[in-house]
């Protein structure tokens, strides 16, 4: 016979066991998640009782309805299986977890916990696992540990003493930034742990080995995200202790050496790295670039306000932003044809911010909720005192997610509500001066909380100011496909480009010219115009411009590497030969001369350039060349 209590235990044993395993795979996280909540019911059946609903549940469901309003009005043209089973409004589900933390006793919160430091010991293994592997752990595993080719490889990070290769830190995650977010989770729990075991140390001697793994841990959990280069998750973790710290009496004095020497520190790792690795050199510039092949959230910015500016009362409804996106786009490619390429590999999926994404789908319903939400939750973590720090993942999810929707994320969205089941039910007894402390802090924090989300989202907004014209360049490379700052200088230049005296030889690559035309809305047809270029060999009074060039034109895949999961191919199609003409000198290529020289369908027409010097003071000419190469 079934007991009172056995459907509401093997409920709290698959939150266990949800926690311990999410590192892992979505799936079973899935699962897990969604049998714990099948027993939660079974329980309430049973004990003819109906759940309880708090106000924070209410509101993040609230959320997720707001994505049918629009769905709604459109009724007869509204696909409702895709828009209840295969978009944003498919995860409402999720949100039914929160009912545990109700349910759930302190003694079997406080068992979760231990299983969420189960879940981040195994989610920093993996992560040193994937940090020496040379595959992908989540597919290695599952085609029988051997690789199948085609199966995209790590990221190199840095080959130590010729021998020992170390590799992008991602443990069973498919990209980095899902991986950055559950350490953004899971790792608190471990930080909080060690805290703790210091001030215990005070009391008792015989903690030292469990001072030392605590620590031990933690300081590999903050390696593996200095290494995963997740930005967004470094910034987030940040700003969530400073957010913890503001609402206590802090002697800053007493820790300011310390924090010196240690700001010192992580700046001079920081330097050596971004001197010596491209890959950690890449992700510190994209913080600063706004034209760049891989930071793309201009264009991303550009068609949320542009969708916003249409919708922001209702919003556009649940698995419509991809569409809406390529309708802001296709006007925008129509009189500005060079801009296809780049808008077309930009990723549509998302707003690439959570709560612009909310704003976008729901509206301004949307926006009540999601601030009601973590307002709600805000005052919750800050009443638990103490040991508010395990809690830290919330802040930082929070924070990161105005540069990536994490709340989009099941790997991340799951863990993230099952940490706040923890919370504690009701509010903890304080003294009186304490409680009105404590409260001052509850709404400082909000304040913060809420100015960060304004400010990212002005922020977010004047990005969207810069031209659109201005966002297309044509990209120099060199022979290994790395950035050339200096040819880059000497696109639509107005002046000569000086190089360092001595040189005999400068090769680069010029890329940007499609050999079709095309749009979002039509379909691509070779293109009738000739691509051309002019090169300026004027003569200059204070340098030598090359005697020769040698121009190579090249034919290139068009596709986007990343999501294909392969490296785009190229080769040259055709060698010429020019000398110093002392003028301007025109340079075109037709398009249809040249369709079969590498595969089939729109191709990049890519072109080599390599100059060649007599004179001791060289200057490299300019090329002028329009966005759309005509």
């Amino acid at each position: 016979m079934i007991g009172k209590e056995t459907f509401h235990k093997i409920s709290v044993v698959f939150l266990y066991l949800f926690f311990g395993l999410s590192p892992f795979s979505i799936s079973l996280c899935q699962i897990l998640a969604g049998a714990s909540l099948f027993f939660l019911f079974l329980d309430c059946i049973q004990k003819r009782e109906f759940p309880k609903f708090g106000p924070q549940i209410l509101f993040w469901i609230l959320l997720y309805l707001s994505f049918l309003f629009t769905p709604v009005f459109d009724w007869d043209q509204t696909n409702w299986k895709q828009t209840i089973f295969r978009s944003e409004f498919g995860d409402v589900w999720m949100a039914f977890l929160l009912l545990h933390q109700t349910r759930l006793s302190y003694r079997e919160k406080t068992k979760l916990k231990h299983a969420v430091r189960i879940g981040a010991f195994f989610l920093l293994l993996s992560g040193i696992l994937s940090l020496v592997s040379p595959y992908r752990l989540a597919p290695f595993v599952m085609d029988g540990f051997q690789y199948t080719e085609g199966r995209r490889l790590p990221h190199l990070l840095v080959v130590i003493w010729e021998k020992l290769s170390l590799y992008l830190p991602i443990g069973f995650q498919s990209t980095h930034l899902t991986y950055g977010g559950l350490l953004a989770i899971y790792l608190p729990s471990i930080l909080e742990r060690t805290f703790r075991s210091f001030q215990i140390a005070r009391k008792k001697t015989n903690s030292i080995f469990y001072r030392v793994g605590s620590l031990t841990l933690s300081l590999v959990g903050f390696f593996l995200l200095f290494l995963n280069q997740s930005r967004s998750i470094w910034f987030g973790l940040l700003f969530g202790i400073l957010l913890l710290s503001s609402q206590k009496k802090l002697q800053i004095k007493k820790y300011l050496p310390a924090l010196s020497f240690g700001i010192l520190g992580i700046a001079g790792i920081l330097l050596i790295l971004y001197q010596n690795n491209w890959l950690f050199q890449r992700a510190i510039d994209d913080l600063f670039a706004k034209r760049s092949l891989e930071n793309q959230r201009v264009w991303i910015h550009k068609m949320n306000f542009a969708i916003l500016k249409e919708n922001y009362h209702l919003g556009i409804g649940s698995g419509n932003y991809p569409k809406e996106f390529i309708t802001q786009a296709t006007p925008l490619v129509k009189e500005l044809p060079e801009l296809y390429y780049d808008l077309s590999i930009t990723p549509k999926s998302h707003a690439h911010f959570d709560f612009l994404h909310f704003w976008i789908l729901g509206g301004l319903t949307s926006v009540v909720a999601y601030l009601s939400f973590l307002y709600g939750i805000t005052k919750k973590i800050l009443q638990v005192g103490k040991s508010n720090l395990f809690y830290l993942g919330f802040f930082s999810v929070i924070f990161a997610g105005s540069f990536q929707c994490f709340l989009l994320d099941d790997e991340v969205i799951l863990p993230f509500l099952g940490l706040l089941i923890l919370l504690p039910s009701t509010s903890i007894g304080k003294k009186e001066g304490k409680k009105d402390f404590i409260q001052k802090g509850q709404m400082k924090v909000y304040g913060i909380l809420f100015f960060w989300i304004l400010i990212s989202s002005l922020g977010a907004l004047y990005l969207t100011k810069t031209p659109a014209k201005d966002l297309f360049f044509h990209r120099t490379r060199t022979e290994h496909n790395f950035p050339s700052p200096i040819a880059q200088s000497s696109v639509n230049s107005k002046v000569p480009i000086l190089l360092p005296t001595g040189t005999r030889e400068f090769y680069f690559k010029l890329a940007g010219c499609l050999d079709h035309e095309m749009n979002f809305d039509t379909n691509p047809k070779v293109r009738v115009s000739a691509i051309q270029f002019f090169i300026h060999w004027e003569e200059i009074p204070d340098g030598h411009l090359p005697e020769t060039l040698i121009l190579e034109i090249r034919k290139r895949e068009s596709f986007d590497q990343d999501k294909e999961y392969k490296v785009q191919a190229e080769r040259i199609v055709q060698k010429e030969i020019f000398s110093n003409s002392k003028q301007i000198q025109k340079i075109q290529v037709h398009p249809k001369e040249y369709l079969e020289s590498l595969g089939s369908g729109i191709e990049f027409v890519d072109f080599g350039f390599l100059f060649s010097w007599k004179g001791e003071n060289p200057f490299l000419p300019r090329i002028e060349i329009s966005g759309n190469c005509d």
